[in-house]
């Protein structure tokens, strides 16, 4: 057997002794790079629990982490199936309350209808100047993100991201995704307003449908909504914004249009590249909706049909961004 020789064993010493320096260095700064990622910048978070679960161990869990946060729930709690308008009105009204008491706010809700919420929260929280943010059930990590984020907007936490509500899709249980648009950072999210905030409420009366386009649809189909009682239509188009044309289903639309009826145009398909609404839709009346998705379109058209008086308008401002929900591109139409 060979032994190390007395400088060999000195150079062995030495190789240790600095990798165990490295090592305490990298734990060392690891440690600082993750309180500095963990950064608190809202410590006064109001949790609203609408609806949807929160963990057993989450008051336990942040009494010691955050500081000032209190949680308020709703009795009973909101169904998210059975989610109606009034009900947006209730949660918008309770967070313009408590506006100015806090630092940031989470809402808890059931998935079912999270994406209708937060695309209608969005509209109706004029000047937002502080994060609000909604989750179905991780409340632990939608309170984290709020401590460390000033983005102002209405936003969904969803696998350790921050979303824009009104970009936002349903894409499985519990996760959701925003595919037209990045995840929310300082450099993509809404400017601070120089005006103060305000709320703006959905008139409960307003009803709108959603339409989706399938093989086989005819003119029938809408002619059985004229005598309805129907101020507004989503029509969800195939992918491309491609629906029928035919002269009878044209008519049909163009009856709709000229009794009132607001009917936008989106897409069946969550990711959009290229979206054209043929030319003949378009004059029958049909507004384009853009990438916007359907819960975006149909929160918006709520939002102006209940607050703008002159209903002329409406057509030119559905084409224009409020709240980031589209991206503003020159209209293409396919002859």
């Amino acid at each position: 057997m060979q032994f190390l020789t007395q400088r060999e064993k000195s150079s062995l010493v030495f190789l240790i002794t600095g990798a165990m320096i490295a090592t305490v260095v990298t734990i060392y700064l690891g440690v600082n790079i993750q309180q500095m990622n963990e950064k608190i910048l809202s410590n006064k978070i109001h949790v609203i629990h609408t609806g949807g679960e929160i963990e057993e161990s989450f008051i336990k869990k942040y009494e010691h982490n955050i500081g000032k946060y209190n949680i308020n729930s709703y009795k009973p709690l909101m169904n998210s199936s059975e989610i109606v308008p009034k009900d947006w009105n209730i949660i918008a009204e309770d967070i313009g309350r408590k506006y100015n008491n806090y630092d940031a706010f989470v809402i808890v809700c059931g998935q079912d209808t999270l994406v209708y919420t937060a695309s209608a929260l969005a509209f109706m929280m004029e000047n937002l100047s502080k994060p609000i943010i909604l989750t179905d059930r991780d409340v632990d990590s939608a309170v984290r993100l709020s401590s460390k984020t000033k983005i102002p907007e209405i936003m969904i936490a969803s696998g350790g991201k921050l979303l824009r509500g009104c970009r936002t899709v349903h894409k499985s249980s519990h996760l959701f995704t925003s595919p037209n648009y990045p995840p929310l950072e300082d450099w993509n999210c809404l400017k601070f307003p120089a005006e103060p905030s305000q709320i703006k409420f959905i008139n409960p009366k307003i009803n709108i449908i959603v339409v989706k386009i399938f093989p086989g649809m005819t003119a029938k189909y809408f002619l059985n909504l004229i005598n309805a009682n129907v101020q507004g239509i989503v029509l969800e188009m195939y992918c491309l914004g491609n629906a029928p044309t035919s002269e009878k289903f044209l008519d049909a639309i163009s009856i709709l249009a000229k009794k009132g009826v607001v009917i936008v145009a989106v897409s069946q398909c969550d990711e959009i590249s290229e979206y054209d609404v043929d030319i003949r839709l378009l004059e029958a009346g049909v507004l384009s909706g853009y990438d916007m998705t359907t819960s975006a379109a149909y929160a918006k058209l709520s939002f102006l049909l209940s607050n703008v008086e002159n209903k002329k308008l409406i057509g030119q401002l559905m084409e224009k961004s409020f709240r980031g929900e589209m991206t503003e591109l020159e209209k293409t139409i396919t002859k």
